[in-house]
């Protein structure tokens, strides 16, 4: 027997929020090499964290991202090869992570760009429209 209670088509809004993140990831990644900074949009992330706490442990890191730790250490590997960060060994399984001088010589490079994209992002909507799905997000977080 069929339910008698009408279905309503709702948009997939996961896989729509999956299309958007890597949309925004990939305009960040454009915006980040147009710059000619040489960091992935997970080494941005990684900078952007210790720009604001400089000093901190890979698993704190990983909090901040929201990334696991096997994809922050290996994202601590490519920004120490670059140059841009310097490690210390805190134990066995855990380094802390400074930012290098020349992490801070582009620190304002940096910023600038990802406020260009956050500002562009912003122009899209009205500031109620990102009020309400700021809103919607954080209890997708906290759910």
């Amino acid at each position: 027997m069929k339910n008698s209670t009408t279905h309503i088509e709702s948009p997939a809004v996961g896989c729509m929020l999956g299309k958007a993140y890597q949309t925004l990831l990939s305009r960040l990644a454009d915006a980040l090499a147009q710059a000619g900074l040489d960091i992935t949009t997970t080494e941005y992330l990684v900078l952007r964290a210790l720009y604001s706490a400089d000093g901190l442990q890979q698993c704190e890191i990983a909090g901040l991202t929201g990334k696991d730790k096997a994809s922050i250490c290996r994202c601590v590997a490519g920004l120490a090869k670059k140059g841009l960060v310097t490690t210390e060994t805190v134990s066995h399984k855990c380094l802390r992570v400074y930012l290098s001088d020349e992490a801070k010589a582009i620190e304002a490079r940096v910023l600038e760009v990802a406020a260009a994209r956050h500002n562009a992002l912003l122009a899209i909507s009205s500031p109620r429209e990102v009020e309400v799905f700021a809103n919607v997000l954080e209890k997708i977080i906290s759910k």
